[in-house]
């Protein structure tokens, strides 16, 4: 009996629950700590790290603009928002990934919490992980977080990583 339990146990713990794991960057500090701890998961369990950042789309309708809008409206703006974003990607997280870890970029636009629990979805995301800003109180009341309605809203495990104190 002993036998077939020590082999059920390495059966088990060769089992990699995570498969597909989401990592959500708005380039905040608390961001780049939640960092660390995907990069870590996913190369621990040998997992896929999807980097996802969203922007939201502030593009305006030639109508819109010319009525509201006092400053010149660049219609190149999103895309040179996207370039900088995926060079600070590259830069500040792909550039920490070990040569093998298997990994991609995915720059999205949108509302950031919807296109997150969507992209988790269509990625078969088996953990999000992201940076928790850890309002509380009032501000918390009043600006609420990402992080709350990816929880809220995800069909996987969602790990919103905390600050650390400072000392």
């Amino acid at each position: 009996m002993t036998r077939y339990s020590s082999i059920m146990e390495v059966d088990i713990m060769q089992t990699n629950i995570f498969r597909n794991i989401v990592y959500c960057t708005d380039f905040s500090e608390y961001a780049d700590d939640a960092f660390l701890v995907a990069k870590d998961l996913a190369w621990r369990y040998g997992a896929k790290l999807y980097i996802v950042h969203v922007a939201v789309n502030y593009s305006l309708s030639p109508p819109v603009h010319e009525t509201y809008m006092p400053i010149e409206y660049d219609p190149n703006f999103m895309e040179e928002v996207a370039n900088a974003a995926r060079n600070s990607i590259q830069t500040r997280y792909v550039a920490q990934l070990k040569e093998s870890q298997h990994n991609s970029v995915h720059l999205l636009v949108g509302y950031p919490a919807s296109e997150i629990v969507r992209f988790a979805d269509e990625n078969d995301a088996d953990l999000v992980v992201m940076g928790s800003h850890g309002l509380s109180g009032i501000a918390h009341t009043l600006f609420g977080s990402t992080a709350d309605r990816v929880v809220q809203k995800a069909h996987c495990s969602v790990l919103a990583v905390r600050p650390k104190e400072k000392k």
